[in-house]
């Protein structure tokens, strides 16, 4: 009877245990740090890995420090120029999990160790900055520099992720959406733009075709002036040779007028070049009658002089 009552202590006690609170091989994964608790006072953070605890109304709080990603979108938000837009924003954040972060996180923010509970209070921050950021560009700048619209969003949560003791990983505007009137008007513009740039690469074509034809024709042009060049300086040579035997004929004339044997000279040269080897040049005196060497009689004989 007695051991049986001792049994029944024995359980009892191990209920009151379980009932009370403790922890048998509960698992730390290592993207997350454990707070351990005991009665509500938080006793230590506790590493990635499998710990126990049997002690009275001991617990153990994982946080994760997993990277969660979420979009955020505002259908009406006006820009600087008073446009209305839609913004879509997509925003990668996470719980810091280092050990004064997690203690503070459990003890001043319990709910934000839910995952929707915070992407839900990061997403409140985030439209609030959608707001802020867009009024501060205009429609045309918002759509040619998204990036700019994201870097003020996270510049906004930055400021507010310390309090949450968050941190906001990336943000990206993934879309900008615009009424259905102002999105004709600027695919007319694109259009219109488009029309624009294909004719200036025409007249740039064009330009380059006549500044082409130009290049042919100043080669051309080239060529022309170097033969010009070529017959000036050959019709100079002619020139100077001609001139140069002008003045050697003169010169011959010179002496030819001067001198009369010389002239003589010249013109039976002349006659013997025309007769070939055949001529015979004769030397008679002044006065002598030719017609004798043509006579029978004459031939072989020495002609007497002329009184």
């Amino acid at each position: 009877m007695r051991i049986r009552n001792f049994s029944l202590i024995v359980l009892f006690v191990f209920v009151m245990v379980f009932m009370s609170g403790c922890f048998i091989n509960e698992q730390v994964e290592a993207n997350e740090v454990s707070v351990e608790t005991r009665g509500g006072e938080i006793i230590r953070c506790v590493s990635p890995g499998v710990h126990t605890n049997l002690g009275f109304f001991a617990d153990l709080n994982p946080i994760s420090g997993a990277t969660l990603t979420f979009q955020v979108s505002d259908p009406e938000v006006a820009t600087k120029d008073n446009q209305l837009v839609g913004v879509l924003v997509t925003i990668q954040a996470r719980r810091r999990i280092d050990c004064d972060s997690a203690k503070y996180l459990l003890s001043s923010w319990p709910a934000l160790l839910d995952d929707k509970t915070f992407t839900d209070t990061i997403s409140a921050n985030a439209g609030a900055g959608i707001k802020v950021g867009t009024r501060s560009f205009t429609l045309a700048g918002l759509l040619d520099d998204r990036n700019s619209l994201a870097d003020s969003i996270k510049a906004g949560l930055d400021n507010v992720s310390e309090e949450y003791r968050a941190q906001i990983v990336n943000v990206t505007v993934g879309n900008i959406e615009l009424k259905p009137e102002y999105a004709a008007q600027l695919n007319t513009k694109a259009l219109l733009t488009a029309q624009i740039e294909t004719a200036l690469r025409q007249q740039d074509l064009i330009k380059q075709q006549a500044s082409n034809d130009q290049l042919a024709q100043d080669q051309r042009k080239l060529v022309l002036d170097k033969q010009l060049a070529a017959e000036q300086a050959q019709t100079s040579v002619q020139v100077e040779i001609a001139s140069r035997s002008g003045k050697e004929v003169a010169a011959r004339t010179i002496v030819y007028s001067q001198n009369p044997q010389a002239y003589e000279l010249e013109r039976l040269n002349r006659l013997a070049t025309i007769f070939g080897d055949k001529a015979v040049t004769y030397f008679i005196q002044q006065g002598t009658d030719l017609n004798l060497f043509f006579t029978p009689q004459g031939l072989g004989n020495v002609v007497p002089v002329a009184p």
